[in-house]
């Protein structure tokens, strides 16, 4: 039965601040967590190592990647939760437009060209934006690869999808804005795409 010593301290504080948890706060509180909980057992007789890897297993038994992960969704769920129904909303717009100008166009009765202009603004403007950002949440706690390869796909999709507008519309521009998606996708995002399936299938 005994306290823990300065060296046992400063080995919990090493391997904690060799993880890759970016937060300081967040690191001091599991330092101090795994210190009480480490010095707890040891007074029960248990010896340093076995009681820091009981902390480990109890607190981050999937590594202090999945600790960080976690605190990260808590702190962002409100946020992930408006983003969702944002998502869902315009979803349900998108749909009831494109099932109505369908309606009108068949009827041969005014608005059709309103309605699907409706339409495809909720899509690139609410739709789109919500889905990627609820894909990009996701990545927070990965590499910047990942985050900018996210960035460069919302870029390409959203671009592509406003020249089919301009296109349906007969608006100028339908054209160069075909193009500059194709040069996004294919000289950004699918390069950073097939590297990281390249790296992934050597490990």
């Amino acid at each position: 039965m005994r306290n823990l010593t300065e060296l046992e301290i400063e080995a919990i504080t090493h391997r904690i601040n060799s993880s890759n948890i970016k937060s300081n706060e967040m690191r001091e509180d599991l330092i101090d967590h795994f210190c009480c909980s480490v010095e707890e057992d040891m007074k029960r007789g248990v010896d340093f190592e076995q009681a820091y890897q009981k902390a480990y297993q109890s607190v981050c038994p999937d590594g202090f990647d999945e600790i960080q992960r976690e605190t990260i969704f808590l702190l962002t769920y409100k946020k992930i939760k408006t983003i969702k129904m944002v998502m869902y909303l315009s979803a349900y717009l998108c749909v009831a437009s494109l099932i109505l100008t369908f309606y009108l166009d068949l009827t041969h009765t005014a608005g059709a060209s309103i309605t699907l202009l409706t339409g495809s603004v909720a899509f690139l403007f609410l739709f789109l934006p919500a889905f990627f950002i609820n894909l990009y949440k996701r990545q927070l706690s990965r590499s910047l690869s990942n985050k900018l390869m996210f960035v460069f796909g919302f870029i390409g999709v959203a671009v592509f999808m406003l020249s089919v507008v301009f296109k349906m519309f007969h608006w100028p521009g339908a054209k160069m804005l075909f193009l500059t998606s194709i040069a996004v996708v294919n000289l950004a995002y699918f390069p950073m795409l097939f590297f990281k399936m390249y790296k992934k299938s050597l490990s």
